[in-house]
């Protein structure tokens, strides 16, 4: 349940470098939405270790409850496509993994599963919440491409850290297609990511390089990740990744105020 608390928060940061990359006005209650959804779709996944860990229910019980109470009053103030985001994320969640639709659930094909979660993320982060939805620019569209295409790079690293893991469901993606084949795919989506990102910018910034350090580090997430790795060794610090330039750009903000 830890997991849910900084895989939550690090959707934050995703959503805050949206931002930043499309300069859009900052609006805290956004953020605790967005919190608040990733919190609530982890829980209801993993609700089998919330009922059987009490002392952990009795803590995360008053936070779910309270997540769930803002996202419907927040959900009635949003405009019409961007509560047809919400239902569509919902229902996403619902077939990803559902025990009464269990052998038509999407997380039992191992590709299926993958894009799923990048889709989602990326659909969260970069489109969710957008004023202009119905008119997207190339600039926010080569955005969502530049981050789903990095985070299905993400996703195949943990896959390679739960190699072996999800006995209930088919063989996940390093099983069926060998360890050598994710690194290899993780790697070119990194590549992949980085070209959508020079599409919406043609000269280097302080954004761009930040983004680069990122995907540097994700690299070598992907070449040093193995099976059954430790936990904070390998999935805690790769879904941090979006920290590290966050940090480049508030530090550079701050070296500039002074």
């Amino acid at each position: 349940m830890n997991e849910n608390f900084h895989v939550s928060l690090m959707l934050v940061f995703y959503f805050e470098l949206t931002n930043i990359y499309t300069e859009r006005q900052k609006n805290f209650e956004e953020y605790i939405l967005i919190f608040s959804l990733t919190f609530l779709a982890y829980n209801y996944l993993r609700k089998k270790e919330f009922i059987a860990n009490k002392q952990l229910n009795l803590f995360l019980t008053p936070i779910y409850f309270i997540g769930i109470v803002y996202t419907s009053i927040f959900f009635f103030y949003l405009d019409l496509l961007n509560k047809f985001l919400i239902v569509f994320l919902t229902g996403l969640i619902f077939f990803y993994k559902n025990p009464y639709i269990f052998n038509s659930s999407l997380r039992r094909n191992p590709i299926i599963k993958i894009l799923t979660i990048s889709f989602s993320w990326s659909l969260l982060t970069c489109v969710f919440l957008n004023p202009n939805l119905p008119k997207l620019s190339n600039f926010e569209v080569f955005h969502f491409f530049e981050r789903l295409f990095f985070l299905i790079s993400v996703c195949l690293v943990f896959e390679i850290n739960d190699y072996d893991e999800d006995s209930s469901f088919q063989m996940s993606f390093p099983n069926k297609y060998g360890i050598r084949v994710t690194r290899i795919l993780a790697i070119f989506f990194t590549y992949v990511s980085l070209y959508f990102l020079f599409q919406g910018f043609e000269e280097f910034s302080l954004y761009t390089i930040s983004i680069l350090t990122m995907s540097l580090l994700t690299q070598i997430s992907i070449l040093t990740v193995k099976p059954k790795s430790h936990f904070y060794f390998t999935r805690l610090w790769t879904e941090a990744l979006p920290i590290v330039p966050f940090i480049i750009l508030k530090v550079n903000l701050f070296i500039n105020f002074f």
